[in-house]
């Protein structure tokens, strides 16, 4: 019987969800979805000094909100083990015991003084930072003494002499590592708390994970994860590891230089499947010139070993033009649906305000969505509709369009307030307000832009907005004549 596929993401809650980190749980996500198997989320959090409040719930809500829902996780209703490493101490005591007894790992009461000494000295000789092994030749008797005396201790892998650590990385390919060139790890610190590499290394076995896949930072860590196997006779897992993550600088990505939290891109309503989209591609090959896919799709195409070696380099401008794309060609209720949403979270205020007008809104949102990359971008293009405009005579000169006073500027935005008040005219739709623009403004022997340029300032007091003729449309004929007003009042 084929064993079934398990892939995990274990992170410690020290904080936010790193952006390289959604792609390691869509690569483990996607790998295990393919092959009809079961993705898992746990939580390594030996290393309590470093715990951030309330980071386990963001970690859950982030995943919630990218649709890529473990099927096991801390506190599920079918919870089928303690997936806090925290709440599984009395697990890694007894597998430590088992390595003491079959004499794979032993005591370790070396102080930190006596450590950080040794380490300076091999620095100041440009040596390899590493324990030497003074406790691994202790005798029974003198552990014992040394445990009877209430010693603190910690417990270390008894690393093997003269041994080669061979591993297949599916991504990679063959590694192979010397013994001589790995520590005699700490597995279990003087607090009673198991080292990130020991409990991780027990986790996964009784977890039956198949496949470990993470980043490349990891690869130095891989022979001493082996070892600790080894070191039970347990089979090791599949390892695969992903290349960096790197900015437009191709410097490595870090919160100083770059906005690298997955909320920050939530919270700015960047389309969800338009991020899945963007961070499946950063560093894998589809095979082909297709650039846009479901998460089904996704699921279907994807390959481990269609993963670059190389790093990848995470453009947010390169991000914009997706979820441009995708709000672009998004149905126009469904894109609605979404924006209220995005609203309700965000920004309350702005919500309560369109939805006193859905049909507006949604009117604002058809023109706009052509512009939009991001939700957030809706109350910056459209602010001008919900909100009186500054008079800002400035914008109306405009040199290149022979529109050098402010008598022109009345002039053609007076013949603008004609046209809208004249009576026989609804103008209702666009092209009927594009058709009846136009053909006054030719009669008028003027260009477009002479007459259309102020009335779009008169309309927005924006120096970049939609087109005058949409705005007239958007706002309607009776709040058009109001701002064309308010501005010639200015003008007198």
């Amino acid at each position: 019987m084929t064993q079934k596929i398990i892939t995990r993401f274990a992170p410690s809650p020290t904080g936010y969800v790193h952006i390289g980190s959604l792609r390691t749980v869509l690569y483990n996500y996607l790998f295990a979805k393919k092959n009809d198997g079961k993705f898992m989320l746990r939580v390594e959090d030996t290393d309590q000094s470093r715990y951030v409040e309330g980071s386990i719930e963001n970690m859950l809500f982030v995943l919630a909100s990218v649709w890529l829902i473990p099927d096991e996780w801390p506190n599920n209703p079918w919870e089928k083990w303690p997936y806090f490493q925290s709440q599984r101490l009395e697990i890694y005591q007894k597998y430590i015991a088992e390595l003491i007894k079959n004499d794979k790992a032993y005591y370790c009461f070396c102080s930190s003084e006596r450590l950080d000494e040794l380490r300076n000295e091999q620095q100041e000789l440009n040596l390899p930072t590493k324990y030497d092994q003074r406790c691994r030749y202790l005798t029974k008797e003198e552990i014992a003494q040394k445990l009877e005396a209430k010693l603190p201790y910690t417990i270390r892998l008894k690393v093997p002499k003269n041994e080669v650590i061979v591993f297949d990385d599916m991504i990679r390919g063959k590694i192979e590592i010397h013994t001589k060139d790995i520590d005699d790890q700490v597995l279990m610190k003087s607090d009673g708390f198991p080292t990130y590499h020991f409990a991780n290394v027990v986790d996964d076995y009784l977890m039956e994970v198949t496949h470990v896949i993470r980043g490349e930072e990891w690869v130095p860590s891989t022979p001493k994860h082996i070892l600790i196997y080894n070191a039970f006779w347990w089979t090791p897992p599949l390892f695969a590891h992903l290349p960096l993550l790197l900015g437009k600088d191709k410097k490595k990505l870090s919160k100083r230089t770059w906005d690298v939290s997955v909320e920050s891109y939530l919270e700015k309503w960047y389309i969800v499947e338009a991020l899945i989209n963007y961070i499946a591609l950063l560093g894998w090959n589809p095979k082909t010139t297709e650039e846009f896919f479901t998460i089904d799709e996704l699921i279907t195409r994807f390959d481990i070993v269609n993963v670059h070696k190389a790093w990848a380099v995470f453009d947010t401008e390169r991000l914009d033009w997706f979820s441009g794309k995708y709000i672009a060609s998004m149905d126009n209720e469904e894109l609605f649906s979404k924006l209220l949403k995005y609203l309700n979270k965000y920004d309350e205020s702005f919500y309560e305000k369109i939805t006193q007008n859905e049909e507006y809104a949604k009117k604002i949102l058809t023109e706009l969505k052509g512009r939009m990359r991001r939700f957030d971008e809706f109350k910056e293009f459209s602010k001008f509709f919900y909100e009186e405009p500054n008079v800002r005579q400035d914008l109306l000169i405009n040199e290149k369009m022979k529109i050098e006073n402010f008598d022109i500027v009345k002039k053609w935005l007076q013949l603008a307030r004609d046209i809208l008040g004249a009576k026989d005219k609804k103008l209702t739709s666009p092209e009927e307000i594009k058709n009846t623009f136009i053909e006054a403004i030719q009669e008028s022997w003027m260009k477009n832009g002479q007459v259309l340029w102020p009335l779009r300032v008169a309309l927005s007091w924006e120096e970049f907005s939609p087109w005058a003729l949409e705005l007239i449309y958007l706002l309607g004929k009776e709040k058009s004549i109001q701002r064309i007003e308010k501005i010639l009042n200015t003008l007198q």
